[in-house]
């Protein structure tokens, strides 16, 4: 019987019903806070959310401090029973050391909503990486690593049940900074040893017009292939950055799964630059179709990361329940059947995280 790690004990992965394998419920990326230079601007920046400051706030939310950090559990709570009564089963977190892990909340939350929720373990940017992690060797590494996947985390006893998500991040033409390759190839090799999903943070950049996104995928399989890992439990995640065949080449190259978890986030980052945003979901949907239709429903996951307030309801946002409220009812408009939804949902997470 195949098994999955939840923080509320091992569950068959027969029962996770609904999954989303890329979500955030206690995140806290102040790594990304770009505040404004000028003294009123930053005041402004660190205020509370307000009806006068929303559209300023979802027109640029890593310019508002707020924004990055979920910090209130009964609303986290609130929000993702929301997921729950709309038809969702289990959230794989991908909260980590250095940005807002907290197993006792994760379990709370779990108690709570009667999800299944997977706590992950990894490291997300360098710019996030705890100051120990820049005099670990790789091997050291991997065995924290594993520890937490085998033992449990920070003396909880919560087991692991994913690894990531690993970020990648620098300027467009490189593909990771240097601590960020050591944590990849502790991850491959962590998975190696456990057989756990897991999946990429990519260094991709948010596109305006007139500009094609790079990606380094293949510097990044090509190093998880050397140190040994699955590429079958390999999901690299925020694929509705990219083109559809993006994703093929992707899945012709072995991974197991292409992640689509950015529905809802349509806010933009103009402390990047002017119009800099996120995909707007009617490019994500019809990228999950051209990939439907060439027969590629059996390798997606969809899913809603929450990764910022403004995704929340409480603050405008379509919340953790938005692909079962909104997406799956547009991917069917568009023409997915019933069986295809449901091997996205259900199916296809079932495969990727039981291990056994």
């Amino acid at each position: 019987m195949a098994t999955v790690n939840t923080v509320l004990g091992p569950v068959d992965a027969a029962g996770l019903g609904g999954t989303m394998s890329h979500v955030h419920l206690t995140l806290d990326i102040s790594c990304w806070y770009m505040p404004p230079q000028d003294p009123q601007r930053r005041e402004a920046a660190e205020a509370e959310f307000s009806l006068d400051n929303l559209g300023r706030i979802r027109r640029n939310g890593l310019g508002f401090k707020r924004n990055l950090v979920q910090d209130d559990v009964e609303l986290t709570i609130r929000e993702a029973a929301e997921f729950k009564k709309h038809g969702g089963g289990t959230i794989i977190n991908m909260d980590l050391e250095g940005i807002g892990r907290n197993v006792p909340a994760l379990q709370q939350i779990a108690r709570a909503t009667d999800l299944h929720i997977v706590a992950s373990t990894g490291w997300y940017i360098q710019g996030a990486h705890p100051a120990r992690i820049a005099g670990m060797s790789i091997e050291e590494m991997a065995d924290i690593m594993i520890g937490e996947i085998l033992e449990g985390i920070d003396g909880t006893g919560v087991r692991a049940g994913n690894i990531g998500e690993i970020g990648l991040s620098g300027m467009p033409d490189v593909p990771f900074q240097p601590q960020e390759e050591k944590v990849l190839r502790a991850a491959a090799r962590a998975q190696r040893a456990t057989g756990l999903s897991l999946t990429l943070h990519p260094n991709a950049h948010l596109t305006i017009y007139g500009e094609s996104p790079a990606d380094h995928f293949d510097t990044y399989i090509d190093i998880l292939e050397r140190e040994g890992a699955d590429l079958g439990k390999v999901y690299p995640s925020h694929l509705g950055l990219f083109e559809a065949h993006t994703a093929e080449r992707l899945l012709q190259r072995g991974v197991g799964f292409v992640s689509y978890d950015h529905f809802g986030h349509e806010e933009l980052c103009e402390a990047i630059g002017p119009g800099r945003g996120f995909t707007p979901d009617r490019i994500e949907v019809a990228t999950v179709m051209e990939l439907i239709g060439k027969g590629y429903a059996n390798r997606i996951l969809l899913g809603a990361e929450v990764g910022w307030k403004t995704c929340y309801k409480a603050y405008g946002g379509w919340g953790y329940s938005h692909v079962y409220e909104n997406i799956l009812p547009w991917l069917r408009a568009c023409g997915a059947t019933d069986e295809q939804l449901h091997t996205m949902m259900v199916d296809n997470p079932r495969r990727l995280h039981g291990v056994g």
